[in-house]
C-alpha cells in the first residue's frame, strides 16, 4: 500500500468515526430529552472563498464556490454541500534538438462535496468537526508541450474539516474552517463560508 492509499484509508476511517460518534452523541442527547427530530431541507446558502494548497509542485491558489445548508439529521448533526473551483499552473522548460522550449501546465479542479458536521456547543461561537465525500473533476492542460496531451478525469475522494461558526445577524452566519481532501490529488484548504439562512 503506497502512501496515497494509506492516507486515503486513514481519511475515510476518520470520517466514518466522526460521523458515527456525532450521530450517537446527538441521538443520545435527543432521547434523554424525550425527542427525536430531524429537519432536512434547503436552509441556506452563500459564497465560499478560500486558499487551497494542492500536493506536488503546483502553487497554492484561491478556491471559489458556493456552500449550501441542508438541515440537520439530529440536533447538532448538520448536513451541508458545496460546489467549488480552483485553478493553478506552472511554466516548464525543456531542451530538444539543441533548442530550448517552454510550455505551460495548468490544473483545474471542479468539486462537488457533501458531508456532515457535528456542532459541539450552542451559542455565538460554535466549534465543529466533520467530513464527507467529494467528487473532483480534474482537467490537466498542457499548452505547447510536445510530450503531453490534455487530460480530463473524475475522481471520488473523502474529506475532513473543522472550524468555528459565528452568527453575525439573524440571517447571516460565517464559518472559518480548515479542510483536508484526499482524492487523486490531496489538497489542504483554509475556507471562509458566508451563509444566508432562509426563514
Amino acid at each position: 500500500m503506497d502512501n496515497r492509499s494509506l492516507k486515503s484509508l486513514v481519511l475515510a476511517a476518520a470520517c466514518l468515526l466522526v460521523i458515527t460518534w456525532a450521530a450517537d452523541a446527538s441521538a443520545a442527547g435527543s432521547y434523554r430529552q424525550g425527542e427525536s427530530r430531524s429537519d432536512i431541507g434547503f436552509k441556506g446558502w452563500g459564497p465560499r472563498l478560500g486558499f487551497v494548497d494542492p500536493d506536488g509542485p503546483l502553487d497554492g491558489t484561491a478556491e471559489l464556490g458556493v456552500v449550501f445548508e441542508l438541515g440537520e439529521f439530529t440536533p447538532h448533526l448538520k448536513w451541508d454541500a458545496s460546489v467549488s473551483f480552483w485553478s493553478t499552473g506552472r511554466r516548464y522548460f525543456y531542451h530538444n534538438n539543441n533548442q530550448d522550449y517552454w510550455y505551460d501546465w495548468r490544473l483545474r479542479d471542479f468539486i462537488l462535496r457533501t458531508g456532515v458536521n457535528y456542532m459541539f456547543t450552542d451559542g455565538e461561537w460554535i466549534p465543529y468537526l466533520g467530513g464527507g465525500i467529494g467528487i473532483h473533476s480534474y482537467s490537466w492542460d498542457y499548452n505547447d508541450s510536445p510530450f503531453y496531451n490534455n487530460v480530463s478525469e473524475t475522481r471520488v475522494g473523502f474529506y475532513i474539516d473543522g472550524g468555528i461558526e459565528h452568527q453575525f445577524t439573524e440571517s447571516w452566519t460565517g464559518q472559518m474552517q480548515v479542510q483536508f481532501d484526499s482524492a487523486d490529488l490531496d489538497q489542504t484548504a483554509l475556507l471562509l463560508n458566508l451563509i444566508y439562512r432562509l426563514r
